[in-house]
């Protein structure tokens, strides 16, 4: 079976010095390549300020951040492409050589990309701490198995254990351990320290809490959010599916949100919408507090 010394020494003979593929190139696993980007925000503001160019500081720290979240984006949309070239070459395995290494190389670059996209994802995670800490803002973004038999390879098995692996890791990163707080509130809310003392409150009671909030993009959801991030809070955002359920969709959110299982459920005033999460939510026996109410 060929070996990776062999692949990088065929290259070099074709093609002379160049870069590695991935999947010959690990990454070098004591690199502490978030911890690099430490001071970068800092460093940049450093430079604009005191000059005319100050007002743009935000701008470009965002552009920053927004860099690194791309490069995840196109490294995630790689692995996509992987995982259905590694079930194809799963599926058409027949017991050669040939197919064997096939569904290995293909298994080693796709392990090797999803390395690659953890190491972005660190750097943008830190890079997005630090433009929290300059801004006041939260960085947010514009926009069945085969049963083994006589045919099954190692390479097969392989395979199969990142495909699992890698719907693991989504899984635990998109489903954050620790009781579920719903959060909602209106548009036009400003007292960040109304909310802000509200939620240290119940963290307070419960330290290990998700925050699971309505996910609008100002008012008293973009507060919340930025307290999540500065308090250093796992948080949810649910977003009603417009283009599913059209003038529903801020109620069927709502529904969602108390499908997921709420431990508590905050509501600042707002609108019917935000009312209606704080009914629906009671009606399932979930403690509600409501603040922000004029009381008669």
């Amino acid at each position: 079976m060929e070996t990776s010394t062999a692949r990088i020494m065929e290259a070099l003979a074709l093609y002379g010095p160049g870069p590695l593929a991935p999947e010959d190139d690990p990454l070098d696993g004591d690199r502490d390549f978030a911890g690099a980007m430490a001071g970068l925000l800092n460093h940049l503001a450093d430079a604009l300020t005191n000059s005319a160019l100050e007002t743009h500081t935000e701008d470009i720290a965002w552009g920053l951040v927004n860099l690194f979240h791309r490069k995840v984006m196109r490294l995630e949309r790689d692995l996509d492409g992987l995982e259905i070239e590694c079930q194809g070459l799963a599926a058409s395995q027949d017991g050669s050589e040939v197919r064997s290494v096939e569904l290995e190389r293909a298994t080693a670059r796709a392990g090797a990309i999803a390395d690659h996209a953890e190491a972005f994802e660190a750097m943008r995670a830190r890079l997005a701490a630090e433009f929290a800490e300059l801004t006041g803002s939260s960085w947010r973004p514009r926009a069945g198995s085969t049963r083994r038999g006589a045919l099954v390879t190692s390479a097969m098995i392989d395979a199969k254990d990142f495909l699992a692996a890698r719907r693991q890791r989504e899984a635990e990163a998109n489903a954050p351990r620790g009781p579920l707080i719903g959060f909602s509130g209106g548009a036009d809310w400003i007292d960040a320290d109304a909310v802000f003392r509200v939620l240290d409150k119940i963290r307070g009671r419960h330290p290990e809490m998700v925050l699971a909030h309505t996910a609008q993009d100002r008012g008293a959801d973009l507060i919340a959010a930025r307290w999540a991030q500065t308090r250093g809070v796992d948080q949810i955002a649910f977003r009603p599916q417009f283009h599913l359920h059209a003038k529903a969709a801020p109620f069927r959110r709502n529904d969602a949100m108390i499908e997921a299982g709420l431990a508590g459920c905050v509501i600042f005033r707002g609108n019917g919408v935000t009312l209606n999460l704080g009914q629906k939510a009671e009606k399932a026996g979930v403690s509600v507090l409501r603040c922000g109410f004029v009381r008669e």
